[in-house]
């Protein structure tokens, strides 16, 4: 997403969560788990991270997604098991213009139960509503039978003929397999949690946001550069899309839908 673009962030990303998958922010305790996961033979074979992969290399990749500019850019959380440890990550690099790519990694002792569709699902279920999104896509080296089938379980069409060189691995232009998901795809699938929450518009997201940081109306007008009645129209519609009956609890449904977050 350009900087023209970036809707007005936060001090922290949200935290998302199905019920059964928790998606948050890397942290600094992370880092011995994320460096032993990323030493598997897997991740080196289909992914471009270093090899071997250090607590360095993972202490540099948590500095630079938890700074919130980054992160808005190129929306990053770690996928967390039942006692909040690290078990891989799922990455949205948005272009700018409506698309946005996905990638992810889940740990070995993670895998083989369903947390990576999971994990996918709900980050693009995210991207479609908070970033306005038309279409995500997603591509794997040739082989990668795996995150195949992660793409595929979460809603993914993947296209029958290879992308030729259509993907950098470790510096070599290489045949991948390309896939692509609209919104409409997540709704079509049956059983599974399916994404219905409130389509916020970015100002809407902005001035929820403000409201989240304790914000009133006349302070939030001055912030973003609008008259308050201005403001006062947008919590009306905020408060209808949600539903919500006041302020406070427009907030707290805003954080359990993964929209803003309490600063």
């Amino acid at each position: 997403m350009s900087v023209a673009s970036r809707p007005t962030a936060p001090k922290n990303p949200p935290t998302l969560t199905d019920g059964v998958v928790l998606l948050r922010l890397p942290e600094a305790s992370d880092i011995p788990t994320i460096a032993d996961g990323c030493q598997d033979p897997e991740v080196a074979r289909w992914t471009n991270l270093p090899s071997p992969y250090t607590e360095q290399d993972a202490r540099a990749w948590v500095d630079k997604v938890t700074n919130p500019v980054h992160w808005w850019d190129q929306p990053t959380w770690v996928i967390a098991d039942t006692g909040n440890r690290w078990s891989g990550s799922v990455h949205l690099q948005p272009d700018g213009r409506g698309t946005a790519t996905v990638r992810f990694l889940v740990a070995p002792w993670l895998r083989g139960r369903g947390i990576a569709t999971r994990a996918v699902r709900l980050a693009c279920r995210w991207g479609f509503s908070s970033l306005d999104l038309n279409v995500i896509t997603w591509r794997a080296l040739l082989g990668n039978e795996a995150a195949r089938a992660v793409a595929q379980s979460a809603g993914f069409a993947v296209h029958e003929q290879p992308m030729r060189r259509g993907l950098v691995h470790r510096g070599e232009l290489m045949d991948c397999w390309f896939a692509d998901l609209i919104a409409d795809d997540l709704q079509e699938l049956g059983g599974g949690q399916v994404w219905t929450g409130p389509q916020l518009t970015r100002r809407e997201r902005e001035v929820l946001h403000a409201m989240a940081a304790g914000q009133s109306n006349r302070d939030i007008a001055i912030t973003l550069g609008i008259s308050e009645n201005t403001v006062k129209n947008h919590v009306r519609s905020i408060l209808e899309k949600l539903p919500a009956r006041s302020r406070m609890e427009a907030v707290v449904k805003g954080v359990q839908e993964g929209i803003t977050r309490l600063t």
